[in-house]
């Protein structure tokens, strides 16, 4: 099953970045941020290290995510001034995947239903933030169009915030916990990003005189890592660290969606560890969390 999902998504990316022509992503990081830039900047990402602000645009809607103390807030406003135009097509057929999504996340020890000791985060400040951007829709009723698969591709940015004064480093190939002093320590976490791509199925419901539908899908996400960092914040200074940490390089994992027009709740829940087998802890990460916008 993995084999075959991961051969599968490395055929999508390839497939989809041929017939789009087009630079699919570009990564780009220094001593103050890092840069992500999909389809020719039509999408644009960049978690600036210093003002702990994650800036993302899409179109000529700007979404910032501000990490300010003990707190994390969200704001949206719109480029008016942008001629930028997304093309969305209508089909008889519409699935729910292109979006803004915002989770929580979580790690699920097999062994102790929860994560290793030094890998117990701080939940709340464990964030999730998805960016779908390719969507495609193939319909399985051709009468009422209530039923399809959908696919596509997005980009993955998860946060895991340590609960404890610590970070990760890998010594002698095995990921080992390194003690952190707990005065001045603001934040310390470790990030992973993938690109993602789905195959769902999907059931939709018309309501409210059809000028909604509630829907309801499930099935399954791959994931290929395109990389990964230790965050820390102390007494006024910021240390990253970027590695593999020995983070596996594909993901596969199952999801399940159920909403009403552009917003859904969602749940995924991963079938390969965070780690390499025998290099880390056994952690498989789940996430919950909403959909905020439908493109």
């Amino acid at each position: 099953m993995k084999s075959i999902l991961c051969s599968a998504l490395i055929a999508v990316i390839f497939i989809t970045a041929s017939a789009q022509k087009k630079s699919l992503v570009s990564v780009n990081e220094d001593a103050d941020k890092t840069e992500v830039s999909l389809f020719n900047d039509k999408i644009n990402v960049v978690d600036n290290y210093h003002g702990d602000t994650t800036h993302v645009r899409i179109g000529r809607s700007n979404i910032e995510i501000i990490e300010d103390g003990n707190s994390t807030r969200i704001d949206f406003h719109k480029n008016k001034d942008s001629d930028f135009h997304w093309e969305k097509k209508h089909k008889r057929f519409n699935g729910h995947w292109a979006g803004f999504e915002m989770g929580f996340n979580g790690f699920y020890d097999k062994k102790y239903f929860t994560a290793d000791e030094f890998m117990e985060l701080d939940q709340p400040k464990s964030l999730e933030v998805n960016i779908n951007f390719i969507e495609y829709n193939i319909a399985l009723q051709k009468d009422r169009g209530n039923v399809g698969l959908v696919t596509g591709m997005g980009f993955s940015m998860n946060n895991y915030r340590f609960d404890e004064p610590l970070t990760i480093d890998k010594q002698d190939g095995m990921i080992v916990p390194e003690p952190l002093e707990p005065d001045g320590l603001k934040k310390s976490k470790l990030y992973v990003s993938y690109l993602t791509v789905p195959l769902l199925m999907e059931f939709q419901v018309p309501v409210n005189n059809f000028s909604k539908k509630l829907f309801v899908s499930g099935g399954v996400i791959g994931g290929v890592n395109i990389g990964s960092r230790t965050k820390i914040k102390q007494d006024g200074s910021k240390k990253k660290d970027k590695g593999s940490f020995n983070i596996n390089p594909f993901k596969y994992a199952a999801t399940a969606r159920v909403g009403l027009g552009d917003i859904s709740i969602y749940a995924i829940y991963n079938f390969s560890p965070l780690f390499k087998d025998d290099k880390g802890p056994e952690l498989f990460p789940f996430s919950i969390g909403i959909s905020l916008i439908n493109f």
